[in-house]
């Protein structure tokens, strides 16, 4: 099944898929490799920052574009019929938002019809309004409700683990909700479980695009933009700056564009719940992260426009299957991706979207049958509270203190979401990697 993942490179060069065979026979957890998540870029970069086992490099395939004739909902079209070859009955995770509700809809238009389920998490999001009642209401405004079998699953009742992977601490929000929907996608006999996950960061329209939108679809076009832009980080004045940037050598430029795009980067901080004598270390390598970041912007003379697209797509991360059955994204299929990254940024706009969430994600709109348009999604839904609710509770985590990685009273004071999800990512593979008798550092654990 083909996805966007990354490759390992171990002590004798070879490049392979799975890093405990990179590691050798004795494989040992890198301490450092896993400080690296504390650090600003680890916690929200939305990226693994590289391998976590010792001597092991994390090396990601290059994504080249490649410009083509055919249109990219036929491209997504092909990947979504590729991805489901095996399947006589498919599970899609649907939020509610365009990008799984556009994977739907393609699962929907597969010839011969396969036995189609969509799963819905029943979270509250941010409005108060609980997910299950809107799906419900989309699928009856679209006219799907007889094509589809809903599963509302309860959150409060989701216990099932996700089986441990080699390639490191899940980067999912909630990975027990994750790897009970896929048990039981599995159980009802779906072969495959897609979802939408990847389409914001490789469709949806970057900041400073002011200029190439003008140039797209003129001056009322650009307003638009401009207005849509002011609710979303710089704002209005990144927007007049990016323009004015052009102005300055290439070199200035980058560095001015990270500092009005990624102030808390600048420089980037570590969490205190990262043990101190792992602290230095952690900030040179995200200092030195930035730094290279810069040079790759500057020698490839990226706008600002260029560069938030770059940053918010690459580098990624990986969030390999539950354990169940196969899952996948149509969007981080290497003949979309490919595709993807060739159209021109201004495309990615458009400014007769009903609402600023259509207009900012065009090319995701355009993956829609025109009937299904008028009565896509205007929003964009947020779950802020209930993610902050699911880590609520102090996690234990006497792995990552024995070892030395994380202090205790700084975990127990810690309040942010991002990282209290990190720590209980971190613990439960450590324990997991305990379990496979990975070498721990000082000692802990058991040899292979």
């Amino acid at each position: 099944m083909r996805q966007l993942r990354p490759g390992y490179r171990g002590q004798d060069g070879r490049l392979v898929d799975d890093p405990l065979t990179a590691a050798g026979e004795a494989p040992s957890v890198d301490l450092d490799g896993l400080a690296r998540l504390f650090t600003g870029p680890g916690l929200w970069g939305e990226f693994t920052p590289s391998s976590f086992f010792t001597g092991v490099e994390l090396v990601w395939p290059p994504v080249t574009p490649t410009a083509t004739n055919t249109p990219l909902p036929e491209v997504f079209a092909d990947a979504v019929a590729e991805l489901c070859a095996d399947a006589s009955a498919v599970a899609v995770s649907l939020s509610g938002g365009l990008d799984s509700l556009a994977v739907l809809t393609h699962v929907l238009a597969l010839r011969p019809l396969r036995r189609v389920l969509a799963f819905v998490v029943d979270l509250v999001d941010d409005s108060g309004m609980r997910t299950a009642t809107f799906v419900r209401g989309l699928l009856a405004d679209l006219d799907l409700t007889e094509r589809v079998q809903l599963v509302v699953v309860d959150p409060a009742h989701c216990i099932t683990e996700p089986a441990w992977s080699p390639h490191g601490p899940r980067p999912d929000a909630l990975p027990v909700v994750n790897a009970t929907v896929a048990r039981l996608a599995a159980e009802a006999g779906a072969g495959v479980l897609l979802s939408g996950d990847g389409a914001d960061e490789l469709l949806a329209v970057p900041r400073f695009a002011t200029a190439q939108v003008l140039q797209r679809f003129g001056i009322r076009g650009a307003r638009r933009y401009l207005a849509d832009m002011a609710q979303s980080g710089p704002a209005i004045c990144g927007e007049l700056l990016a323009m004015a940037s052009h102005a300055l050598p290439v070199a200035a430029r980058t560095r001015l564009y990270w500092a009005a795009n990624w102030p808390e980067w600048s420089p980037p901080a570590v969490s205190d719940v990262l043990a101190e004598p792992l602290r230095e270390a952690a900030r040179a390598w995200a200092r030195d992260w930035v730094d290279a970041t810069l040079r790759a912007h500057a020698t490839a003379r990226r706008s600002w426009a260029s560069a938030d697209a770059f940053d918010a797509w690459w580098p990624r991360n990986y969030r390999p299957p539950t354990g169940f059955l196969p899952e996948a994204s149509p969007f981080l299929h290497p003949d979309v991706v490919a595709a993807a990254v060739a159209l021109p940024l201004a495309t990615r706009y458009h400014p007769a979207g009903v609402t600023a969430y259509q207009r900012s994600k065009a090319h995701v709109i355009e993956l829609f049958p025109p009937a299904l348009r008028p009565g896509l999604p205007d929003r964009k839904r947020t779950y802020r509270a209930a993610l902050a609710a699911s880590v609520a509770r102090r996690s234990a985590t006497p792995i990552a203190e024995t070892i030395g990685l994380l202090d205790p009273d700084a975990v127990a004071r810690e309040t942010d979401p991002a990282t209290r999800m990190t720590v209980a990512a971190v613990e439960s593979w450590l324990s997991g990697a305990v379990t496979a008798g990975i070498t721990m550092p000082c000692g802990y654990g058991v040899r292979r």
